[in-house]
């Protein structure tokens, strides 16, 4: 029996097809699902990153740059998932378009980090609880992961019109959090100083894009819901929607990062855990009400985004599978419930283990950049994917592949700047290390 592509098994049977599509998303939750997938707490860390590096309006320029890169990707996978729609999403495009030993070769670190990803988020997770409850870190990033998992298990999620809601709730409660640290350093002696420091080196101007790429990491999954949608065009639109509002939010709270005061650079207590929260020290955390509000906003942001990637990974797993890449059994799917449960159990194995693995500030720093640079890899595979058949319309000029390659080009270049910058020139090098033992 030849054996079935990527797109093939991740397809669901047509019964399947027709309960998903009965329930199809409209636009305003397409468009929620991608920014909620997007943010999550891992992402200030990004924001941090990217603040200690750049700062004010040079961290805004950051984010409007990478706006820019995912806007361009955007129409591109719009045209992807009209002529593929997979639930396998980008590694269904790729096996198309590439072939299948290449799309492994780009995906597989990319899930791989993604993952490891999601062992951050549960870190971060762990710290926030504990600064709310008085229960270990460990215990709250266990119960958060093991939560989570049963509910992505047993088939029963957030609807996506429930989801749509906390996205909203979670990007406005964010925003007004920025804005008033914002409005707050306004009235200090040192607000345009903050506002506008010193250029930053090239360089580091390189890295922050990189890393600002990093932050609309997860956007591009709405093309995962591609067979649930009737109307043409509503992924593309949801996808250049996404992107829009995101621009907006990042950018305000890129400014807020910049002017919230004091940072909470781990000075006294648990440090590793200070500095995973850097939300925390945005306006109204100083009072007990408002930082049980803005971790109540991570929690929320947690679980949306780790809910729906860990739905879409499973799938990805499922399929890799199918294909024999993976054990056979994780390729087992549950028919009433739509969801593959041994694949989600592997899942939840390997991010626990990661979860208590990933320790110390530059494990989790060199994860972040990894996970920037393997973003910008299969991005600009995908915008390069775009311009080859089955993707690309009869008659399509070659100016077009000459821009796809030059976005492709960059995609490279900010993901390898991200990565670098994880690894300052003042860090030791290997050779020193071992002098030094």
């Amino acid at each position: 029996m030849p054996a079935m592509n990527i797109s093939q098994a991740a397809a669901p049977s047509r019964f399947a097809r027709e309960r998903l599509t009965a329930r199809a998303p409209g636009p305003i939750t397409l468009v929620a699902t991608g920014c909620g997938t997007a943010i999550a707490c891992v992402c200030a860390l990004g924001l941090g990153e990217i603040d200690r590096h750049l700062g004010g309006l040079w961290s805004v320029l950051a984010v409007v740059c990478a706006a820019l890169l995912c806007a361009a990707l955007a129409r591109a996978l719009g045209r992807l998932s009209a002529v593929v729609p997979s639930g396998a999403g980008l590694l269904a495009y790729l096996s198309r378009g590439l072939g299948r030993r290449w799309s492994l070769l780009l995906m597989l670190p990319y899930v791989a980090l993604v993952i490891a990803v999601v062992a951050v988020e549960a870190r971060i997770v762990g710290a926030v609880s504990a600064r709310l409850l008085p229960i270990p870190p460990a215990a709250g990033a266990l119960v958060f992961l093991v939560f989570t998992w049963a509910i992505a298990r047993s088939g029963v999620r957030l609807g996506l019109r429930a989801q749509a809601v906390a996205t909203g709730v979670l990007m406005i409660g964010f925003s007004m959090l920025a804005l008033a640290s914002v409005m707050a350093a306004a009235r200090r002696p040192d607000f345009i100083a903050q506002l506008v420091p010193s250029p930053p080196s090239a360089l580091a101007l390189l890295g922050g894009i990189g890393q600002a790429l990093f932050l609309f990491m997860g956007f591009e999954l709405v093309t995962n819901q591609a067979e649930q949608v009737r109307a043409p065009g509503a992924i593309a639109s949801a996808l250049s929607r996404s992107v829009r509002l995101l621009t907006f939010f990042y950018a305000l709270a890129a400014l807020g990062f910049s002017t919230r005061g004091p940072a909470l650079d781990g000075t006294g207590g648990d440090g590793n855990a200070a500095w995973l929260t850097p939300q925390l020290g945005l306006g109204g955390a100083e009072s007990s009400i408002g930082a049980a509000a803005i971790g109540i906003l991570c929690l929320l942001a947690s679980f949306t985004s780790f809910n729906g990637a860990l739905l879409t990974l499973s799938r990805l797993i499922y399929a890799l599978a199918a294909q024999g890449v993976l054990p056979r059994r994780l390729a087992r799917m549950d028919a009433r419930r739509m969801v593959p449960p041994d694949a989600l159990a592997a899942l939840l194995a390997a991010v626990v283990a990661l979860t208590f693995l990933l320790t110390t500030h530059a494990l989790i720093n060199a994860v972040l950049a990894g996970s920037a640079a393997a973003a910008g890899l299969v991005w600009a595979a995908a915008v390069a994917v775009r311009e080859r058949p089955p993707f690309a319309e009869p008659g399509r000029s070659r100016r077009h592949q000459v821009v796809a390659l030059g976005l492709a080009s960059l995609f490279l270049v900010f993901g390898l700047g991200a990565l670098a910058q994880s690894f300052p020139a003042s860090s030791p090098t290997l050779v020193e290390i071992a002098h030094a033992h």
